[in-house]
């Protein structure tokens, strides 16, 4: 009887964990590995978007509101294609041996270069009917790059001078009582 029917663990066998992935070479390999493909992917052309450009970027793809994208084109940090890039947590984050830097609701999350950029966003955002919004710097970021977060003490001040004006507009007395 060979080692393996006596079932001593082998080549590409491991004690109670099963058969191992055996090694194939990259030249036989049906499916390529993501390494190859970030491999593929450095060598196709990419347009390549200054920030002179960015003015008159229009939006590809499903957008909701063309006005909204037309903004983030204008000021958030961009891609290599034109694209906004997004925050998310590192490897090492998701992993779990690093502990988490910023809360689950940063990921995802447009990422503004600098404080300017993510207010100026903020302020065409909201003329465009978006909820009062406030920048800070991400937790996460090395180089600190910054969000948007919704501003509860302007919404609610928001709210409060609509309050106060529709008190003050006159009100038309009912004639049955008067």
């Amino acid at each position: 009887m060979s080692e393996r029917e006596q079932g001593v663990p082998g080549v590409g066998e491991t004690a109670g964990a099963g058969p191992l992935m055996p090694f194939i070479p990259r030249q036989q390999r049906r499916v390529p590995s993501p390494s190859d493909l970030a491999h593929v992917r450095r060598l196709a052309p990419r347009p390549r978007v200054s920030p002179e450009d960015r003015g008159d970027l229009e939006p590809t793809g499903p957008v909701r509101d063309q006005e909204r994208a037309k903004v983030l084109l204008r000021y958030a940090r961009l891609m290599a294609t034109g694209r906004p890039v997004f925050c998310k947590p590192s490897r090492a984050e998701l992993a779990g041996t690093a502990p988490r830097r910023q809360g689950v609701g940063a990921d995802g999350k447009v990422i503004y270069p600098d404080r300017e950029s993510a207010e100026s966003a903020a302020r065409e955002l909201e003329e465009l009917g978006a909820r009062a919004q406030r920048a800070y710097v991400c937790k996460r970021s090395r180089r600190g790059h910054y969000h948007l977060t919704t501003d509860l003490v302007r919404e609610r001040q928001r709210e409060l001078d609509a309050f106060r004006a529709l008190a003050a507009m006159p009100q038309q007395r009912d004639r049955r009582s008067a």
